[in-house]
């Protein structure tokens, strides 16, 4: 076995004012427990740190602002990487204390035979430096290998995991060729650095053709799911737009009777707050008006005192005076007395006529006032008259009109538009048709490129299902399980029957036995590999079934032999990390290193951030 392998030991996220940590031992490693736990946030911060391009937001990852990564590398030292949570380039610490190392920088794009990038850094550990995949077969070119072209394999996410595409491809045409050439350096330890690009590329359509062909084949399938033929289409929409036509001249039609009535009731609103405005007004002035004539009264009572006691006191006859004895001509009443009682009395006379006349004038204004609100009102109960009936007529007629006419519009556009979308699918196919005609036609003009063979060796592709096969086996995967591996799908066939054509459930189980079976044999054959795979959600079927060959995997021991399995073949040289939802059976708990995100913060973890 080669020492050329990689071990996961810990990550950690750290923050000013927080830090997180996750320990990963030799051997088999379970996280598992509820959702939304940061399960599957967990194997993307491992791919994050292993050379991705951007890690997934979540909220819990707000607080920190770096990840921390330490791997061993199996006959050297451990070493550990650390990066920005927002991504950039890597610092790489050779020794155990990472806050007393001076750091190096390493790139994060991968340069060919380089090891100042993590890319190479990594390859370098594993043995592949320098190698290089076959990028085009028609063309003969090839690219250098980069660590992102395995970490596909050894990293699984969900999503991943239960695809209807092959393990080894990810479902882009332009990178199939480079894919399957990752996976058969692996298997055989060649690389194609022998390779030799064809000096006359110019007429090299067969890529461009194999994609238009398989753009026509599905373009087939969604017309034959339509049901109508192009004819019936496109007198379809004919109709519809006669009708659209129709339906918007109503509309508009409505809508403007709609608009007017808007209009008036907008204006007959304005009219009965200007004239409750003026009501309001009124009664304010005569409340005022009312203060007044009560003071005009107060005065008029006083003055009419002052008048009277004045003209009784003028006219009263003079006497001795009681109090010294002097006789009326000897009295000095100016001199004792503040004003001239005749003077007084006849102000008070001149102000009590000058306050009549104000009462005269008030009493008109009042009247002016009443008589102008006794018009107001009248005037604002006909207005809300006219007001609540356009009201009714907006809300129980022409509203309902309107918005019935919308409705009907907006139906016929989004049946057209769904007809446009139909029809589009006949034009499409048209220029494909158009356009393949034209490259065969040149491909018969031009000299045609011999391809370079490509794939997975027949015999290494018979020994490596046969591994696939032993492995479902000794898990009890349900049948025979006869594995063979088809070379058109790049993926396997399990007792005659297509491994994407089953449910996601058991998609996800034979995909993981597919990455196990990878680790595995390059471990017995001396073979390069990052030496770990991380499967999230291979027993999918366990959780959620779906279809009835899923459900009635619940009632077999699969789970339990999935376990024990990975538990005799991966022990301290080989490591295998499983994130699932529910536990491991008991039994085995203590022959694994265990994580359970319990997701309450009084028990135990809660979850990995």
């Amino acid at each position: 076995m080669t020492d050329n392998y990689l071990q996961l030991r810990n990550i950690s996220f750290r923050g000013p004012k927080a830090e997180a940590d996750l320990d990963f031992k030799p051997g088999v490693n379970v996280i598992c427990g509820a959702s939304d736990t940061g399960k599957s946030f967990l194997a993307d911060s491992i791919d994050f740190m292993l050379g991705g391009s951007a890690l997934k937001e979540i909220p819990e990852r707000a607080k920190y602002d770096q990840l921390r990564l330490s791997l061993a590398a199996i006959g050297a030292e451990d070493f550990k990487l650390r990066r920005s949570i927002s991504g950039g380039n890597f610092q790489l610490f050779d020794t155990s204390k990472i806050d007393d190392a001076e750091p190096s920088t390493l790139k994060q794009n991968h340069a060919h035979e380089k090891t100042d990038n993590l890319s190479g850094y990594l390859l370098d550990k594993i043995g592949l430096l320098g190698k290089r995949i076959l990028k085009s077969k028609a063309k003969g070119t090839t690219q250098s290998l980069s660590f992102r072209n395995l970490a596909r394999l050894v990293i699984v996410q969900e999503g991943e995991i239960q695809q209807t595409g092959s393990p080894f491809w990810s479902g882009q045409y332009t990178t199939k060729t480079s894919e399957i050439a990752t996976v058969k350096l692996l298997l055989t330890g060649i690389d194609d650095s022998s390779v030799l690009p064809d000096a006359d590329q110019s007429l090299d359509n067969a890529r461009q053709i194999a994609l238009i062909e398989e753009l026509l084949s599905d373009l087939q399938t969604e017309i034959e799911d339509l049901g109508e033929d192009r004819e019936e289409l496109e007198e379809q929409l004919e109709r519809l737009e006669r009708a659209i036509e129709t339906r918007r001249e109503e509309l508009s039609a409505s809508q403007k009777v709609f608009d007017d009535l808007i209009g008036k009731r907008r204006q007959l609103f304005e009219k009965k707050q200007e004239t409750s405005d003026r009501l309001d007004e009124i009664g304010e002035l005569l409340a005022r008006f009312n203060l007044l004539a009560d003071h005009y009264d107060i005065d008029l009572k006083r003055l009419s005192a002052i008048q009277e006691s004045g003209s009784m006191f003028a006219h009263v006859e003079k006497v001795v005076c009681p109090m010294c004895g002097a006789a009326p001509d000897a009295q000095h009443l100016d001199e004792t007395c503040d004003g001239d009682v005749e003077a007084v009395v006849m102000a008070a006379t001149a102000e009590i006529e000058k306050i009549l006349r104000f009462q005269v004038e008030l009493n008109s204004t009042v009247s002016d006032l009443k008589a102008e609100s006794e018009e107001l009102s009248e005037a604002l109960k006909d207005t809300e008259t006219i007001y609540d009936s356009l009201n009714v007529e907006i809300q129980e007629s022409v509203g309902p009109v309107v918005t019935e006419a919308r409705v009907s519009f907006s139906a016929l556009v989004e049946e057209r538009s769904s007809a446009q979308k139909a029809a589009d699918l006949f034009t499409r196919y048209d220029k494909l048709v158009v356009r393949k005609a034209g490259l065969l036609e040149e491909e018969d003009l031009g000299s045609k490129s011999s391809e370079v063979t490509t794939g997975i060796p027949e015999s290494v592709a018979h020994e490596f299902s046969s591994k696939v096969s032993e492995i479902l086996k000794a898990w009890h995967f349900p049948g025979e399980c006869h594995v063979y591996y088809e070379k058109d799908s790049s993926d396997f066939v399990i007792d005659g029957k297509p491994r994407s054509s089953r449910g996601k459930g058991l998609r996800a189980i034979t995909h993981a036995a597919v990455n196990i079976a990878l680790l595995e044999y390059c471990q017995s054959y001396g073979l390069s590999h990052p030496g770990f795979v991380v499967l999230d959600s291979p027993l999918l079927a366990y959780f959620k079934p779906e279809e009835d060959e899923e459900v009635a995997l619940r009632g077999t021991d699969l789970k339990e032999r999935f376990y024990d399995y990975l538990i005799e073949h991966h022990g301290k040289d080989s490591q295998v990390i499983i994130i699932e939802n529910q536990h491991p059976p008991e039994r085995i708990e203590e022959q694994v290193a265990l994580t359970v995100f319990t997701s309450n913060p009084n028990t135990g973890r809660y979850g990995l951030l």
